[in-house]
């Protein structure tokens, strides 16, 4: 990945998978390059130490830094004994002693430090998306248990309906019998109420048994 006018990464810097151990590796750099140790080493064994690419590049910076504070003196220390025998043109100056840190490897560091940062960014968006998905598919599932229990209330109304209709038609049913033996009664019950009024007073004009 080339961001920021980076060119192409000449070498891939492993990946740490480890947790970086805290603090800065200042020393460390610092140590390895009193041993002669290139830039590339130092990066290297850092590496494989666990610390992270911002680490080891804001360790380097510091000593460079620092190495501009301390070598300076001690270089011209080191150049006074040896002045007489050589040459102006011939003494080193502060600028060829102190190797500038290469821009290849810069732009390595810098590209691995948005890497780095890039695979946190994805990490924590695949995150957003599983939860969003399954956040969604939770959903689903409840709307479909929503629209069952809808189907089932509905059901269930239609099926009560369906019994109070019932019922008001067997009362229905049992009023227009009612009804239809309200009408008979009135038609009898006249004749009826008749005949016994007819045998009530045939009872009065018989004679009473005689008495033997």
């Amino acid at each position: 990945m080339a961001l920021f006018g980076i060119g192409k990464k000449k070498k891939e810097i492993p990946e740490q998978q480890a947790a970086a151990p805290g603090g800065l590796p200042t020393d460390q750099v610092m140590s390895m390059r009193q041993q002669g140790y290139t830039d590339d080493q130092v990066i290297q064994n850092l590496q494989s130490q666990g610390y992270n690419s911002s680490q080891i590049f804001n360790a380097i910076n510091q000593v460079n830094i620092s190495g501009s504070q301390y070598q300076m003196p001690q270089m011209e220390q080191q150049q006074q004994p040896y002045m007489e025998n050589y040459m102006p043109e011939q003494a080193p100056s502060y600028e060829e002693a102190q190797m500038p840190e290469p821009k290849e490897r810069i732009e390595e560091l810098a590209e691995a430090i948005i890497d780095e940062k890039w695979k946190e960014i994805s990490a924590d968006i695949t995150k957003v998306i599983e939860w969003k998905d399954k956040t969604e598919q939770r959903i689903t599932v409840l709307e479909q248990q929503l629209i069952s229990l809808k189907a089932g209330i509905d059901s269930l109304q239609k099926s009560l309906l369906g019994k109070i209709g019932q019922y008001d038609q067997n009362i229905t049913d049992v009023g227009t019998e009612i009804k239809a033996m309200e009408k008979v009664f009135q038609k009898v019950l006249p004749s009826l109420t008749e005949n016994v009024n007819r045998l009530e007073r045939m009872s009065k004009k018989a004679p009473p048994p005689s008495k033997r």
